[in-house]
């Protein structure tokens, strides 16, 4: 936890002439030689925006990693790490787009791993260095501040991840002091690289051998046509009427950039065509927000202390994948921007909300599945594995047909392996 909370240079675990020289170098900087510094760097922005590659999904998915009650825990945001980018403009924005994201990943890196000075923020570093675990955007400030002066001009001049490392924790973890430590910040957090390196046992980023996205784009496949051709078919008196709108599942897709866009245009086709097909079976084509009879059903995991219930609150089926129980509505809500566990109801309330519970539960299920051609039968097994060997076989014969139908529709070959 040291990297994002420490609270000051001296509470690296250095020795002592580390730290002497660390305290010299802070009053240097105060002298003037940080402007000189900086006037080493690469001054030109590539006008990169680094709140388009630090998106939602990007820091959430690290976040949501972290236990229910850990302190970082709503602490370290999204929100307050983009302020605390405004103190340095040239961090993520300098040499080519690549060098920029290269950047940014070193510096996800390290901040996942540590996740633990400051006349230059504005802060007294030595007389309250309590502020660095108090103030989001200032504990951000101290990581970027500290980043700025010692890793920066690093990675930015090719010097490669190695060598953040050393100015880092050198000391400790460098030259065979530390090489599992050395190993899971290069590795299994897997930002960029591919091959068992980056994405094999133990990766944090979650599989990443799928291809980059293709360029495609959703809207022209689901188009107004084929979304109303299946919203068109439920009764008139559906609650789903007007709530399942495709301007909504749009607005969703946006914090989803590789739903519908990884791999050829066919398989961004049999994608789409699967998630459509399952949220037509559940729904009722768009028509039921919440499950039938859902309030009557228990759907609390009692055990799952991560994210507890909440006493007079229902997790069972809504929205368009039907999300159920505590353990989903929990980290649902803290990787979409709501409550899950307080405030389950705006699920059927919301529809934006609505349609992003299911695209985060279909990119963290689903999504891999049918990019990598395991088959529309392994996306039945993540989304409701009872119905599979034969224990629901009208259930899975629906919704196979609403899959091939949509892949008709799409000109496109449903693949194999279409049951489970």
């Amino acid at each position: 936890m040291g990297f994002l909370l420490r609270t000051a240079a001296a509470h690296r675990t250095c020795a002592a002439a580390n730290m002497a020289i660390v305290e010299l170098a802070m009053t240097i900087v105060a002298e003037g030689v940080k402007e000189v510094l900086a006037m080493l760097r690469p001054l030109a922005s590539n006008g990169v925006s680094v709140s388009n590659i630090v998106m939602d999904a990007f820091f959430n998915g690290i976040a949501d990693q972290a236990a229910g009650n850990s302190s970082g825990k709503g602490f370290c945001t999204r929100a307050a790490f983009l302020d605390a980018l405004g103190s340095d403009p040239q961090f993520g924005t300098v040499g080519s787009v690549d060098d920029s994201k290269r950047e940014i990943a070193a510096f996800f890196a390290h901040v996942t791993h540590e996740t633990g000075p400051g006349n230059s923020i504005g802060f007294d570093g030595l007389n309250n260095p309590d502020i660095v675990a108090t103030d989001r955007i200032v504990s951000f400030k101290t990581a970027l501040w500290y980043w700025m002066n010692h890793c920066h001009d690093i990675i930015t001049l090719g010097q490669g991840f190695g060598a953040t490392i050393r100015a880092i924790n050198g000391p400790l973890e460098c030259d065979g002091a530390n090489p599992g430590t050395v190993n899971t910040r290069i590795g299994q957090f897997g930002y960029c690289g591919t091959g068992n390196d980056y994405c094999g046992t133990g990766c944090r980023a979650g599989p990443c051998y799928a291809s980059p996205t293709n360029g495609g784009t959703v809207a022209n496949i689901v188009t107004d046509a084929f979304f109303n051709g299946i919203a068109n078919q439920a009764a008139g008196n559906c609650a789903g009427k007007g709530f399942y709108t495709r301007a909504a599942f749009l607005e969703a897709i946006r914090s989803y950039p590789k739903f519908g866009t990884v791999g050829s245009a066919d398989d961004s086709k049999r994608e789409i065509a699967a998630f459509f097909a399952h949220v037509t079976h559940e729904t009722g084509h768009f028509c039921y927000r919440e499950e039938i009879g859902g309030p009557s059903k228990n759907y609390c995991d009692p055990n799952n202390q991560q994210y507890p219930c909440v006493p007079g609150k229902g997790y069972y089926g809504r929205g368009p994948l039907q999300l159920s129980w505590n353990y989903n509505y929990g980290p649902a809500g803290r990787s979409i921007g709501f409550d899950g566990l307080r405030n389950p109801e705006i699920v059927a309330t919301n529809s934006v909300v609505s349609f992003k519970t299911a695209l985060w539960f279909w990119m963290n299920q689903c999504h891999n599945i049918i990019t990598s051609g395991q088959g529309f039968g392994a996306t039945i097994r993540a989304i409701n594995s009872i119905e599979c060997n034969g224990g629901n076989s009208g259930a899975v014969n629906a919704r196979v047909q609403y899959y091939t139908n949509y892949c008709n529709k799409f000109q496109v070959n449903p693949g194999n392996n279409l049951r489970c």
